[in-house]
């Protein structure tokens, strides 16, 4: 861990990857919802968007949260400020913005324009239900990605502060976590029980 330049991008970068890979997952289990569910086609596909946009937050938020706890220890010697993240989440959204603003720069002809639509629609998949919500504009699907902004920064802000989110929501709904049995005085037929 240091803190390079190229550390940091690749670090960024991992922003980049997660999204990928739930666009990936989202474009798998597409075609299969899409074929059970012919009518209502619009929100079938937001609600499997949110839901992979959920997957998507827990792979961002545990990333960043790993990063800045390991990059906070004194041994590394880095001393970051607990924002980071938003840094590498900009760095994270920078090609997927390329990305989408080409998609929605080329020109097509006039009968493939819903072919185009359906295109930059694909490529922001995870955040689709998002899009939805700020009015299905094509520019809307670029202002989405400021979401993964926000979800590198808080995850790596929790890790920064050692903030862990399931701890907090047992806590609040007053759930005690499992306590794991002590295997050795209970276990019967143990060396140390037997006379």
């Amino acid at each position: 861990m240091d803190n390079r330049l190229i550390s940091q991008l690749l670090r960024g970068l991992k922003v980049t990857t997660s999204y990928l890979t739930a666009l990936l997952l989202l474009l798998i289990f597409i075609m299969p919802i899409l074929t059970i569910a012919q009518d209502g086609l619009e929100g079938t596909v937001t609600i499997f968007s949110f839901s992979v946009f959920l997957i998507m937050f827990y792979i961002i938020y545990t990333d960043m949260h790993n990063i800045a706890f390991k990059e906070k220890r004194p041994q590394y010697n880095i001393n970051p400020p607990p924002y980071k993240g938003v840094l590498y989440g900009f760095i994270g959204i920078v090609p997927l913005v390329l990305i989408q603003s080409v998609l929605l720069i080329i020109k097509f002809p006039e009968d493939m324009l819903t072919f185009k639509k359906r295109l930059y629609q694909a490529f922001g998949g995870p955040l689709y239900w998002l899009s939805r919500l700020l009015g299905d504009a094509p520019v809307s699907y670029l202002i989405t990605f400021a979401a993964l902004i926000v979800i590198a920064g808080l995850g790596y802000y929790a890790g920064y502060k050692d903030f862990y989110l399931v701890r907090a929501i047992r806590e609040k709904l007053g759930i005690k976590p499992k306590k794991k049995p002590d295997r050795t005085s209970s276990q019967k037929g143990h060396k140390n029980n037997r006379t």
